[in-house]
């Protein structure tokens, strides 16, 4: 008996074989192949129709995928074999097979199984099964139907009444932006109906490759054996309602969830809930039924959902499923793994034999094995038979100590390859502690085995180990044992990493064990644990500082931080010992853009000019900068230099299009990707993707000159990497490029935006202040005039913007916008594709009926012999969205530029599948994968990174041959391979997500916002519009007045990681966001953070002096709107207004100052009355006697 998975499409209306309430808006199920390819328009016109009364043809695509395992009334459905079309094929017999669903049943195809590539492991197991036959054609699955019945009934009769269903979700779904898989339901098997054979005009049959079988969850939670857990019921809830609980909507939604997060993302369970219909071990049930009960126990706590009543009832049932699944698991559930790990074939079927001669399911296989070995035990005509005296010698010849390891190992679910590492590391000693195993498992990214997994194998439970129970010193005996504690803790340092944190505060590590313990035995932590044990827990990870600790981090980054704290910090300090001595100064004013007679052309080409000093003089400079300030412009002048090309360049970038702008600064310069160069150097490991420093990994020692750009979106571990790889003894400069306020890199850390920060602090000496320019006169606006984008963006990066930039919220809301920048907005899904045209038809100045051909021309498919000459063109106008899934997401987005563009108009057969899309000729596609690849016609290698921007020239046999932005006249051949579980190599690029738009950059930008999102942030928002080189289209949902909010420090996710590169910087509990001079500016006034640091010092001043005030208080006067920094009210109702000056000496802000003075004093405001200023001076500081004097002044009026 074995517990199954099946994979269900998201359906808005409870499974409940009808159509859904809104088929527009459901776009998650989008991500199963069968639904994308035939879900239609049409359904609309069926919402809510139960399926019993439509046709077959007139179902929606989902009723192939079990989108109605909830049906409470039978159905018919028709099969048809999907070979049966070609009538030289044996399946041409196969006649279309009407089949009656019965009500509350799924289908199962068990694809695991079925793929050749598993045919050779499973003809081991079950050498009884008949020769499996591959397809005449390009084909993945079993084509005889000898193997397919073969494999089909071993499948079918392992499930049995007692098995457990469990329904999920794969990909996409509402509750979790990007939520792998989520379980949305579970249930007993009741009946399984057995492998069912097509009807045939031959005197041959196949089988359905779909197994039937009814389960036993109902609507009616009293008489259920199972549930759907409530999220469509909590979706349909409004905030309000979750308000008066305490909690979110989101809040509640985590709790209630059972996603991977929840078995500690385990890669067992992960696996077990990817193949449509697959085995699930009693192991990974246990730690399902477990998790379950705790969302049971949330949906009883919040009261919001179906009678408390009946989820009490569900809740008996999680419980006697428990203790039914502890009966199932024998005690050493990897024994034929451990077998394979000595090198003993034909484990499963060994075990299997032995059960059938005695060894019964609570026994201990090992001395049965030994039986059969010595011809104790024997097995008649089994396929092992001869090889077991080699297998005996193997096992005699182990040591008793790999033996004892082995029988030990075996107590835990383990594949082959972790129990063969634990037998080879004989100095670990997993005989007295066995969560070694999942420490180890942590630190090498193995996500099959946690905590819990040797939990099993470690806790006496006699249910689950009979006679068998583990004993001391192996055995745990208290959840609270600190062997278990350390591994908990290990695995969570490692799991934070993908948050962005390189560290964690001793006190949210100890509430996070506490909730542990709370949920699973209702446990008391004791207080300080982390600090009393110390001695045991700092053999796996380090105390941070050394003395009174507050934190605790992984050794690993402990050094990675270490490391290049002190390399960046002492090269930022020294210079090279001969600097080039051009004259920069004439190099940046020989640009094509200097204007001598512009103020503002002027100063942004000293500030230029002072760059590149730096750059020439440091051994380590970074050269930083808001969008439109001229990096691009100073490297470009920087490799102008004859002297430094001499010495030898390298351009590096974390993406391929921002490596593709790198190479056309200069000609003849070596420009890579990072994974390319750490590739090249054996320092990447591709299987992870991640960078790998081994022994044999090498030094770089060919360019002098390092110039690394995008350093935002580098890691923690990457940079350690890159910096680790370089022969820093030959490097004379490394120029390190970005913008700090971006998104934070995917991963650990935020090193370069610690690294600005740390050089630009106060506190810094000289040498660190002068290896870091900030450009802060925006270049791209200085012919043009002033840029409505880059005012709003400046509203979104850490800086605080100008005076005047408050004008711009003004502007969008009185629809005044004359420049680069227009605003739409949208209700909901259901107007948003209307919309959307609406903005391109304007935007291009085109009609509805001159869309399609206007769009071409705008990306330039309209001429695809001047495109193969420059495909540069696609990038004139690109959409972006924060998330794949949902109906505003890339995937639906591009569905519909797709079909507005024309590309699948009327060419049925001119396509290719890739993924879950259909990609056709002419079609915008983006590069998902970093590789090097031959090209046609001119069989050069070259390297293909991700984010690239191309478009399909052709499609041929099979295969979609591309050509990418920045390599003309080339193309790349990609093989068809249709499915979700394909690593799609391409994807439709018309519109990208803002994260993988990173790097790059187009000259007209479409943001899709939506107002609600767990991914929206302020650096989100910032990178989005700063992608546009010439104008951005926002189309936000609803008003503009909720993204306000998102330019707020709190809307930070910059500032919420926990890193230690020069600061420590520290949240003491989850919900806190850390201090980090720079990053955030936290005030004496509870709650409050401001934008830069000069407010911080007014504020505090304010508390001191008990002063009443609002900060960034609207105010509205004469049909106009402005944000003053601080305002005050008056006893009789008046308005006092002060505001701080930063950055005067810089002329645009200057300018932005002047006009809001102007507004002031036409609005009744005059200086030294009821308007008051104070300013940062030339080092930056504010004067403290300045502001006592301006409180001074606003006290005596109130």
């Amino acid at each position: 008996m074995k517990h199954i998975s099946v994979r269900v499409p998201w359906h808005d209306n409870g499974w409940n074989s009808h159509v859904c309430a809104n088929p527009r808006c459901n776009t998650f199920c989008k991500q199963l192949p069968n639904i994308v390819n035939s879900k239609v328009d049409c359904e609309q016109l069926s919402c809510g129709i139960d399926w019993s009364k439509l046709t077959t043809k007139e179902r929606p695509a989902c009723a192939g995928e079990n989108g109605g395992f909830m049906n409470y009334k039978a159905y018919e459905r028709e099969f048809i074999h999907i070979y049966a079309w070609n009538s030289d094929n044996p399946h041409s017999k196969l006649l279309p097979t009407k089949v009656m669903i019965p009500a509350y049943s799924a289908l199962g195809i068990p694809f695991r199984y079925l793929n050749m590539d598993a045919q050779k492991d499973l003809s081991k197991e079950h050498p009884e099964f008949r020769p499996a036959e591959s397809a005449p054609f390009g084909s993945a699955w079993v084509y005889n139907p000898e193997r397919l019945y073969d494999v089909l009934k071993w499948f079918s009769s392992e499930i049995t009444e007692e098995s457990i269903c469990v329904f999920y979700c794969k990909k996409g779904n509402p509750i979790d932006d990007e939520g792998l898989r989520m379980i949305v339901g579970m249930g007993n098997i009741v009946k399984n109906c057995g492998v069912q054979d097509y009807e045939t005009t031959a005197d041959y049959t196949y089988p359905l490759w779909e197994i039937m079988f009814s389960h036993s969850i109902r609507p009616d939670l009293k008489e259920s054996r199972g549930f759907i857990l409530p999220y469509k019921e909590y979706l349909e809830l409004d905030e309000n309602i979750f308000q008066g609980k305490g909690l979110s909507k989101i809040q509640a939604l985590d709790e209630i969830k059972l996603s991977l997060d929840k078995f500690d993302s385990s890669g067992k369970i992960f696996d077990e809930l990817s193949y449509g219909c697959d085995f699930i071990s009693n192991h990974s049930m246990l730690l399902i039924l477990e998790a379950a009960r705790r969302s049971l126990e949330a949906v009883i706590r919040h009261g919001l959902a179906g009678s408390i009543e009946g989820w009490q009832c569900q809740l008996r049932w999680i419980d006697a499923r428990i203790e039914h699944v502890k009966k199932q698991i024998t005690p050493f559930p990897s024994f034929a793994s451990a077998l394979k790990a000595l090198g003993i074939d034909y484990g499963n079927l060994i075990e299997s034999d032995l059960r059938k001669k005695g060894c019964g399911p609570k026994d201990n296989p090992w001395g049965h094995f030994e039986k059969l070995l010595n011809k104790e035990i024997k097995v008649d005509s089994a396929v092992y038979n001869s090889s077991l005296p080699t297998y005996r010698i193997s096992w005699e010849g182990q040591t008793s100590n790999v033996r004892e390891r082995l029988i030990t190992l075996s107590r835990f679910e383990l594949e082959s390859d972790v129990i063969e590492h634990f037998i080879d590391d004989v100095e670990s000693d997993i005989l007295s502690n066995p969560y070694l195993i999942s420490e180890w498992c942590a630190r090498n990214f193995i996500e099959k085995v946690s905590t819990r997994t040797i939990d099993l194998g470690a806790f006496p439970d006699p249910t689950i180990q009979g006679d068998n129970v583990p004993v001391p010193p192996f055995a745990a005996e208290s959840i609270l044992d600190t062997r278990r504690l350390r591994s908990l803790v290990v695995e969570r340092l490692y799991s934070v990493l993908t948050d962005g944190d390189t560290l964690v505060s001793i006190k949210e590590m100890e509430d996070y064990l506490r909730d542990i313990m709370t949920e699973e035995d209702k446990a008391r932590l004791p207080k300080n644990i982390l600090l009393t044990h110390r001695q045991f827990f700092e053999v796996s990870f380090d105390y941070v500082p050394d003395e009174n600790p507050t934190a605790i981090q992984l050794k690993e980054y402990y050094q990675m931080e270490e490391f290049l704290r002190k390399v960046l910090r002492e090269r930022a300090k020294r210079d090279v010992k001969k600097p080039t001595g051009e004259d920069w100064l004439s190099l940046a004013m020989s640009d094509k853009n200097y204007d001598p007679t512009n103020e503002r052309s002027q100063q942004a080409t000293e500030q230029q000019a002072k760059a590149l000093e730096m750059m020439d003089k440091k051994r380590l400079s970074v050269l930083t900068g808001g969008a439109g300030t001229g990096k691009t412009t100073v490297v470009r002048s920087f490799l102008c230099s004859d002297k430094i090309k001499a010495e030898g360049v390298l351009l590096l970038a974390p993406t391929g299009k921002a490596r593709v702008r790198l190479s056309n600064m200069a000609e003849n310069v070596s420009s890579k990707t990072v994974a390319q160069f750490l590739a090249s150097l054996g320092a990447f490991d591709f299987e992870n993707m991640k960078p790998r420093l081994t022994e044999d990994s090498r030094k770089y020692s060919r360019a002098k000159n390092i110039i690394i750009d995008e350093c935002s979106m580098l890691t923690t571990d990457t940079f350690h990497a890159l910096i680790m790889s370089l022969d820093l003894k030959f490097i004379n400069r490394i120029i390190l490029i970005g913008d700090p306020y971006q998104l934070p890199p995917i991963g650990p850390g935020r090193a370069f935006s610690d690294l600005c920060h740390y050089l630009n602090c106060d506190d810094a000496d000289a040498n660190l202040k002068s290896a870091i320019t900030y450009l802060r006169t925006v270049v791209r606006t200085i012919a043009s005039g002033d840029s409505d984008v880059l005012t709003l963006a400046s509203w979104f990066s850490g800086n605080k913007p100008e005076k005047f930039a408050d004008e711009i919220f003004w502007k969008i809301e009185s629809k005044n916008l004359k420049g680069d920048l227009s605003v739409y907005y949208w209700n909901d899904e259901k107007d948003l594709p209307q919309i959307l045209r609406d903005a391109i038809c304007k935007e291009l100045a085109c009609s509805d009926v001159e869309l399609p051909e206007s769009l071409k021309q705008k990306i330039g498919i309209d001429d695809l012999k001047s495109l193969e000459s420059d495909p540069a063109a696609l990038e004139n106008l690109q959409i972006l969205a924060p998330v794949i899934n949902p109906a505003w997401g890339t995937y639906q987005l591009n569905s519909y530029l797709q079909s507005w563009v024309g590309n699948n108009i009327n060419r049925k057969g001119d396509y290719q599948e890739i993924g879950t899309q259909k990609i056709y000729k002419n079609d915008k596609v983006i590069q998902l994968q970093n590789i090097l690849r031959e090209s046609y016609p001119s069989k050069e290698k070259y390297p293909l990174s991700n984010g690239q921007i191309g478009f399909v020239k052709s499609i041929n046999k099979g295969h979609i041959n591309v050509m990418y932005v920045g390599i003309p006249h080339e193309t790349f051949g990609f093989r068809g391979d249709k499915g979700e579980d394909q690593d799609a190599a391409i994807e439709l690029a018309y519109a990208i997500t803002i994260h993988k738009s990173q790097g790059s950059d187009f000259d007209t930008v479409f943001v899709v916002l939506p107002k609600t999102g767990r991914i929206l942030s302020r650096e989100l928002i910032y990178t989005a519009l700063t992608r546009a080189k010439k104008r951005v289209v926002l189309l936000v949902q609803d008003s503009i007045g909720w993204l306000r909010e998102f330019t707020k420090p709190q809307a930070s996710v910059l500032a919420r990681r926990n890193t230690n590169l020069f600061d420590y910087s520290v949240r003491a509990e989850r919900l806190n966001i850390p201090y980090v001079e720079g990053l955030i500016h936290g005030t004496a006034k509870k709650g409050l953070f401001v934008r830069s640091k000069s407010e911080v010092v007014i504020v505090n001043q304010l508390v001191n002096a008990g002063v009443e005030f609002e900060y960034e208080q609207l105010l509205e006067e004469n049909g106009h709107r402005c944000i003053p920094d601080f305002s005050f009210e008056t006893p009789w109702g008046d308005r006092i207004i002060w505001e701080h000056l930063g950055m005067l000496v810089v002329p645009e802000y200057k300018a932005s100052w002047e006009r809001k003075l102007k507004f002031y004093e036409e609005i009744g405001y005059t200086l030294g009355e009821n308007l008051f200023t104070t300013c940062d001076h030339e080092n930056g500081a504010i004067m403290t006697e300045e502001v006592e004097d301006v409180i001074r002044k606003i006290k005596e009026q109130l």
